[in-house]
């Protein structure tokens, strides 16, 4: 996600690399699954974070539509934010992409939201993002 010049992220945002995996869920079929998929976060927030990929396609499922124009697809996350915050497990969507240019060609920056994340997972990542904060000073 690339920010202009003196505009700040959303409070309880941080730009840090945490690997995760995923996995794309048919929107229309749920038992239609990619295999595991993994990444590396650009940015985390409260309702979502930004990664890159190098394609928007995986085992023949877009990461974001179902083949129909109709259908959004879902990603079951695994988010490991180590031994004193544990593995978080998200459902999510893709809000945005942005394919851009790379020295092999070009990737995207895909932007996700949570949907429905429990309370008490909310209150996990505000503590992660907290001691971040805490960490950066």
């Amino acid at each position: 996600m690339s920010e202009k010049v003196g505009t700040r992220l959303p409070a309880h945002t941080a730009e840090v690399q945490i690997p995760f995996k995923f996995t794309v869920v048919h929107g229309m079929e749920s038992d239609r699954r990619s295999s595991q998929q993994k990444a590396v976060t650009k940015s985390l927030n409260l309702i979502g974070l930004v990664f890159e990929t190098p394609t928007m396609e995986v085992d023949d499922f877009h990461l974001s539509f179902t083949e129909s124009t109709y259908g959004r697809n879902s990603l079951e996350i695994s988010l490991d934010l180590g031994k004193r915050f544990g593995v978080l497990e998200l459902i999510a969507q893709v809000d945005w992409y942005e394919r851009r240019p790379t020295a092999l060609g070009h990737a995207f920056t895909v932007g996700i939201s949570f949907l429905d994340p429990p309370i008490e997972v909310v209150d996990v990542l505000r503590e992660y993002l907290q001691m971040l904060r805490t960490l950066s000073k």
